[in-house]
């Protein structure tokens, strides 16, 4: 381990536990401009020769240890996969996004047809490349961040309080994420982002366990379907807000969330097998979320670099899919400068 930060017992233990299974050297930097998250940098996913954990240059304490303790449980399940089998990601090609795309148009489509204010065409074109990105971004993201969290919960109660704080906080801030655009955005992938977001805190709430994380109490949307009752909630009025319908989606990923999380032993002896187990429940999870959310073939399971690559192409596949959906009605400086075509 490099790094000439304080650090508290139980994450220099886990640090030096990961870099003894994983035969690897662990970098914490930081650095003023890093995501407040923190960001994992590794060789499994990366062309670098060691592992790096950023963190923001005014993290200190507890917080800051929370972070590494999840980059760490993190890693160790990237190494697993990677050394007991393949490390796998949902990487995309141009056949899928084209699936991807062409979905979306067609939710988008219907939502337009009820709206007294239409969107601008090419804000809707170009809407369709972004949606598809942050759905990829989101289910590469959504099984790792509970498991990481009920993981650091177990093993390391120092820092529970600390980490409570922090999940509030993120929370809410997932929450309000695109919030602004929900009028733009089709109902149906507004309703999907803040249903995994939902059943994500839901599920850590009972796993912690921590009442402050329910999103019916931290979330103003959700707090008026807290105390409803049935008769209340069928009335037309709800069932057809998007948050109403996101906290019935979300139950249901709930469900699923804790089908495949229930079995997992937390304070289990950590090893890679341990590690590579976790992975292939993470691996079923997102596969049935995926069939949940009726993306099957929008995603592809390949490797780190795959992924990587698809991003490097992804202006030049959504142009393609783009071109199979308007044909001669899209040219490509439609979508660099802005203009109509």
């Amino acid at each position: 381990m490099k790094t000439d930060m304080p650090l508290s017992k139980p994450v220099r233990l886990l640090i030096s536990q990961t870099e003894d299974l994983l035969d690897t050297e662990i970098s914490l930097i930081r650095n003023p401009e890093a995501d407040p998250n923190g960001t994992l940098v590794d060789i499994y996913t990366y062309n670098v020769e060691r592992n790096i954990i950023l963190l923001p240059s005014h993290y200190i304490g507890l917080l800051k240890d929370f972070l590494i303790a999840r980059h760490c449980v993190h890693l160790l399940i990237k190494g697993s996969a990677a050394k007991k089998s393949h490390y796998l990601v949902c990487s995309f090609t141009g056949d899928s996004m084209y699936r991807g795309i062409h979905q979306i148009y067609i939710d988008a489509l219907k939502d337009e047809a009820k709206k007294e204010k239409k969107l601008p065409v090419i804000k809707l074109i170009r809407m369709l490349g972004i949606l598809y990105s942050n759905v990829n971004d989101e289910i590469n993201e959504l099984p790792w961040n509970p498991i990481t969290n009920a993981s650091v919960y177990h093993r390391m109660p120092p820092l529970r309080k600390t980490q409570l704080y922090y999940l509030m906080k993120e929370g809410k801030m997932d929450m309000d994420a695109m919030v602004e655009y929900e009028s733009v955005i089709p109902r149906r992938y507004f309703v999907l982002s803040k249903s995994m977001f939902y059943a994500r805190d839901q599920y850590l709430a009972k796993t912690l366990p921590a009442d402050e994380l329910m999103p019916v109490v931290n979330i103003p949307q959700m707090k008026k379907f807290n105390h409803l009752e049935v008769k209340e909630m069928l009335t037309t009025r709800w069932t057809h807000t998007s948050w109403y319908q996101s906290r019935i989606f979300g139950d249901t990923m709930l469900e699923i969330m804790e089908k495949y999380l229930q079995n997992i032993d937390w304070n289990a002896e950590p090893g890679l097998d341990y590690f590579h187990e976790i992975y292939k429940t993470g691996v079923k999870m997102t596969d049935h979320f995926l069939s949940y959310m009726s993306m099957k073939g929008w995603f592809a399971w390949e490797s780190s670099k795959h992924l990587l690559e698809a991003r490097e192409k992804k202006a030049a596949y959504e142009y393609g899919a783009l071109k199979k959906i308007f044909g001669d009605l899209i040219e490509k400086s439609a979508l660099d400068d802005g203009t109509e075509t």
